[in-house]
Order: structure tokens, then sequence, then C-alpha cells
């Protein structure tokens, strides 16, 4: 309870400076903010590193491009002062200038080592700080995440050649930038019939399959203490549509049109051909827009929850100009 009072209390009395070495934001305010997320300790953010790799539906891999970015938590260790600077300020009486008497046998508790640190200027104190303006919940959800924190978190010392502590960093939140890190390759439509210049014709089964579109993933998340969540993604579906042909829809990417192939997973029927459309950029012929849309169902789980947990559907769209074709046949009676 004391921890408690203590950080809503130095939340809102500025502390006294030694030299000017109290960073604004040290101790156990909530009521600002440290600044722009670098991937660095002072701020009270971790570097998260994400990894993946997937399959195509040509039977090939691919790598999701290794990226680091910093995530900052809600609640953290933050420097507070140095051995020395702490040992001073507390000999000059300025600390109990800070707080009411009574809390003062429950504060040299905490920093009851500062002798023994008395003149490391290299070494600091760290206390826990909660920032405020990263919580996306409610007050009241904030307002018990942030006293749990504190009630278990109290000042500790760290000598300079000892690492920082880390932050406890949300799993569901590395979930989240897995999720976002999924920069899937889109693939290259193809078509059959495919006759000149490309062109499918009307009132026939158009074949389509997406040549080398990825069909699963998996991308992981991991800070350095080595918590991590894992984003498993697979392609669920694939929806078609075009000018001048109903949608379709596809349990896959297709099946590749060879001589003698009698059935396919995955085709459309134009119903017009693409005479009335524009000739685009790039194009000889007038075209119609086929797109295929990929839906993907997606699950994480981490290093502290093995249970799946379903993420919202994704959608990945490529599209491809295709020249439509009327034949017209001549009937002559006998």
């Amino acid at each position: 309870m004391l921890t408690l009072l203590l950080a809503a209390a130095l939340a809102i009395v500025p502390l006294p400076t030694v030299a000017g070495v109290v960073a604004p934001c040290a101790g156990y305010s909530e009521n600002c903010d440290p600044g722009p997320v670098s991937g660095g300790a002072g701020d009270g953010s971790v570097e998260v590193t994400v990894r993946g790799s997937g399959v195509t539906s040509s039977g090939g891999s691919f790598e999701v491009s290794s990226v680091a970015r910093g995530v900052a938590p809600v609640c953290f260790y933050a420097r507070f002062m140095s051995g020395q600077e702490y040992a001073t300020w507390w000999a000059n009486g300025l600390a109990v200038q800070t707080m009411p008497g009574f809390w003062k046998a429950d504060w040299t508790g905490w920093f009851a080592t500062y002798e023994a640190h008395a003149s490391d200027t290299a070494g600091a104190w760290y206390v826990p700080q909660c920032v405020k303006s990263r919580w996306t919940g409610s007050p009241d959800e904030y307002a018990g995440y942030r006293d749990t924190y504190f009630a278990v978190h109290h000042p500790v010392y760290v000598e300079a050649t000892d690492p920082v502590p880390t932050p406890a960093v949300d799993p569901a939140v590395l979930a989240q930038i897995a999720y976002d890190s999924m920069d899937l390759p889109h693939g290259t439509i193809r078509w059959n019939p495919s006759v000149d210049g490309g062109a499918t014709v009307v009132n026939l089964d158009t074949w389509v399959w997406v040549e080398n579109a990825p069909t699963s993933v998996s991308v992981t998340a991991q800070i350095p203490s080595g918590t991590w969540a894992r984003v498993d993604a697979q392609l669920s579906g694939l929806q078609l549509s075009a000018p001048g042909a109903d949608p379709a829809t596809c349990p896959d990417t297709g099946v590749a049109w060879s001589p003698g192939a009698t059935t396919t997973s995955c085709s459309l029927v134009f119903f017009r051909s693409s005479a009335n459309q524009p000739v685009k950029a790039g194009q000889v012929l007038p075209t119609a827009t086929l797109t295929a849309s990929a839906q993907w169902t997606a699950s994480w789980v981490s290093s502290l929850d093995a249970t799946p947990t379903a993420l919202r559907t994704q959608e990945i769209t490529t599209t491809a100009e295709v020249p439509v074709a009327e034949i017209q046949s001549l009937v002559t009676l006998g």
C-alpha cells in the first residue's frame, strides 16, 4: 500500500534536483511521457525482432524480412539517480522534503543498500514507472494494471556492468507486431484459354490460378528476455471478379492448366467480350481487369500460452489484364 501511496505522491510532487541530474520522468511519475520510442532503455522501450517464412502454391518458400523495432511498455523500470547522486540527495535532506515522515522507514527499506553505492557514479537506481498515455484501455483497467505493477516492482540498483531490468511486454502486443509484419508476396495471375495475345473466350470456362502465391506463413516477434509470440496464417479461399463475368469463389489458388487436364478448382465464365473496355496503359488490346482476392485466416500462440487465439481475416489482392474474345460461328443450311 505504501508503494502505491508513494507512487501517487511522486506523480504530483516535483523531485528536487541534484545538480540538475533528475530527469523529468524519473521516479514513480505516471503523467509524463518519455518521448518517441527508440528501442533503447531510456524511454522504457524494448527492441522486438521479427522473423518469418512461408510456402507458396508452387511448392517454393519465401522469407519474411527480419526487422527490429521498438515497442513501448506501459510500465517499466526508469533510471532514477546514480548511487552517488542518491546518497547526496538523501544526505542533504531533499528526500525528506519530498515525502511525509511516516514514509521514511519504507523508503529507506527500498533503498536500504544506498550507502554501499554512495561513491558509485556509473551504476544507478532504477524505479518502476508507468506512462498513462500508453494505455489503450479504460482508466479503471489502467489503474488496476498500474497498481499491480507497483505492488511487485520496487527500486533496484543496477551496476554499470549489469543489464537494465527488461520490461514485460504483453504477448498480444508481440502478436500484433508479427501480424502487421506479414508482408506477403502477391503471386501472378495466369489463365487458360490464352490465345491471340493472351485472350480468353466468351462462354467458356476460364481456368484461373495464381502462380507462386503464398499459401501459409509463420511470423515470430520476440524480445531479448525470450518472450515471443508467433502468428500462423493460411490461405482460406480466393475470390475472383471481373467486368463481364459473374464472381467466383475458389477454395485455393487454383490448378495450373496443362494439356489433357480436365478439372480445376478455380474458374469463371465471361459472358461478354472486353471489346467495350478501354485499352489500358501497357496493353495493346481492350482488357477486362481480373481481380483475385485471397482471404487469410490467422491465429497466434506465445511462449506463455500455447492456446491459439484467432486474429482478424487478412486479404491480399492481385490483378491482371485479360483480353476476352468472342468467337463468331457461321451456320449454313444445306
